[in-house]
């Protein structure tokens, strides 16, 4: 039993590792690639921000990933094991092969694919809430990130000092980054420690702060690449429209966490851009609508797939 706990922290450290390595890119990577930060000053910032968010707001999705998909008492700290590492293979496949996927919906389906295996009852109802999230959460991101563009717009182009306007557009860049680090920590976080949680092996805070630690290393030994590419591509857009597709997408993503539904960060900040691209009357990739459906479709039932497949053969091996 010892040994198998030892695994499944480790495989959801390696989640949590990924999602620091390459989402961590979406909360700073203005504030770098703007050289608002220094790529040190955002990765500490985002460990903060990370570790403040898994400690005390992590527990709802912690709770919705590890016991509401599958009821208490089902997820043993096998079953745990093979749901991390079923979206654990899922998605370093996709990262090989380039394809756009998201780790929250790839636990959430390896959790599934557990559950059918066993033949424990899935709750299905509390499922229905997580897949309208999923889709919700990218277009309430472009409605806000719309309304917040209009507003800065406005106040902006109603400041005369440079200086006060550059200091304002450092502010909202930390600010941006900040919230969406926070959000980073009480849901990506919780998906990554929701199924060890659930089998009972740690408490939410505890496991919170450990798989933070991770994402925060995640974000400092390999994201430099990533986070610049991101700032970037972003920047371009302009420091209001950057911020507001940031915060637009942070604010949807709070109010997943309000409750207690893991949703996609990388999915509602690409909704966020979406809705600032439209407003501006900016042309908007089909590609990019394209790759956010194949990510909610794809990913869960892949997942599932891979999961329900070694949970039988664990069990034909009788280590289950």
């Amino acid at each position: 039993m010892e040994g198998i706990a030892i695994a499944a922290i480790a495989v959801a450290f390696y989640i949590a590792w990924n999602i620091g390595s390459n989402d961590s890119a979406n909360a700073m990577g203005t504030a770098v690639g703007s050289g608002i930060l220094s790529f040190r000053q955002a990765t500490l910032t985002i460990a903060i921000f990370v570790l403040l968010g898994a400690y005390l707001k992590g527990h709802k999705v912690m709770k919705t990933v590890g016991k509401g998909i599958v009821p208490e008492g089902f997820l043993t700290m096998e079953m745990a094991l093979i749901a991390l590492l079923a979206a654990g293979v899922w998605v370093t496949i996709a990262t090989v092969k380039g394809l756009p996927v998201s780790t929250t919906q790839a636990i959430v389906g390896g959790v599934i694919g557990v559950g059918l295996a066993m033949k424990a009852p899935v709750n299905w109802a509390t499922l229905g809430k997580i897949a309208a999230a999923w889709v919700v959460s990218p277009i309430l991101s472009g409605v806000f990130a719309m309304v917040l563009y209009k507003f800065y717009s406005r106040m902006i182009s109603s400041i005369k000092s440079v200086s006060t306007i550059e200091t304002l557009y450092k502010a909202l860049a930390i600010l941006g980054g900040s919230y969406m680090a926070f959000n980073f920590g009480t849901n990506e976080v919780a998906n990554a420690s929701g199924p060890i949680v659930g089998a009972g092996f740690m408490e939410p805070k505890t496991a919170g702060i450990l798989v933070a630690l991770s994402l925060a290393v995640g974000s400092l030994t390999f994201s430099y690449a990533v986070m610049h590419t991101v700032g970037k591509k972003i920047t371009a857009l302009g420091p209001v429209s950057a911020f507001a597709a940031q915060f637009g997408s942070a604010i949807a993503v709070s109010l997943a966490n309000f409750f207690g539904l893991p949703v996609s960060s990388s999915q509602s900040i690409v909704g966020g851009v979406v809705g600032v691209g439209l407003l501006a009357g900016q042309k908007v990739e089909k590609r990019v609508i394209k790759d956010i459906i194949f990510g909610w479709v794809a990913t869960p039932s892949t997942a599932i797939v891979i999961s329900f497949v070694l949970v039988k053969i664990f069990s034909l091996a009788g280590m289950v």
